[in-house]
């Protein structure tokens, strides 16, 4: 449920700020605006927050959304428009305003939907114990002294 909550959240944000940015600014068509917003949802979720998030640092996150949503949304508008400059543009206006937004929903999912994920895995606590010996090999002339 929290992983329902959280795509949610992202979702209407990405929504809202690409459609100040795409359909006011720069007058993308209402449907672009919701696949751009379904495909950069969806795969920032699983690869940013899901995969890298746990094993990284929030700015490395942040980095790689920054990164997923400039080329993304660069490639998508470079398709549907004709004039490059303004596709390019308008990719780095959203990869900002992405950015900042994932910065403050990384600590979301840290606190809410990370940290509460359920495992089955059964935790052990094991203890090795090793032997431990003076010598690897004897010295010879210790065993004579036994012999005698």
């Amino acid at each position: 449920m929290q992983h329902i909550k959280a795509l949610i959240i992202k979702a209407v944000a990405t929504f809202v700020l690409l459609f100040v940015i795409l359909g006011i600014g720069f007058d993308v068509s209402f449907g672009n605006i919701l696949a751009i917003t379904f495909l950069l949802g969806i795969i920032s979720y699983i690869l940013g927050d899901l995969l890298l998030l746990p094993r990284t640092s929030n700015t490395t996150a942040v980095i790689s959304d920054f990164a997923l949503a400039l080329l993304l949304t660069w490639f998508y508008l470079a398709n549907i428009t004709y004039n490059d400059t303004n596709a390019f543009i308008a990719s780095l206006i959203i990869a900002v305003g992405v950015s900042l937004f994932e910065a403050f929903f990384h600590r979301y999912m840290k606190a809410n939907v990370l940290n509460n994920v359920e495992t089955n895995e059964k935790l052990n606590n094991v203890r090795f114990q090793t032997e431990a010996s003076e010598e690897l090999t004897p010295e010879r002339r210790e065993l004579d002294k036994e012999d005698r």
